[in-house]
């Protein structure tokens, strides 16, 4: 379930990326995650963002 989550979340980054920026994602990301942290405590989006790096490097080494 957190794998699925995390595709989630980086599809809606790459769509902002593409929509504002990187750097206006990567405000948009910060102000995102604090509020996960918020709701949900700091070891949950740690474990997010965690799945997500582990996601996105599972899609680089599709592509090589």
């Amino acid at each position: 379930m957190l794998q699925c989550e995390a595709r989630e979340w980086l599809s809606r980054y790459r769509k902002k990326v593409l929509e504002l920026g990187k750097h206006d994602a990567r405000d948009w990301w910060d102000d995102t995650i604090a509020k996960i942290e918020k709701i949900r405590g700091k070891p949950a989006a740690d474990q997010l963002r965690k799945a997500m790096n582990a996601e996105s490097g599972k899609n680089r080494r599709d592509l090589s």
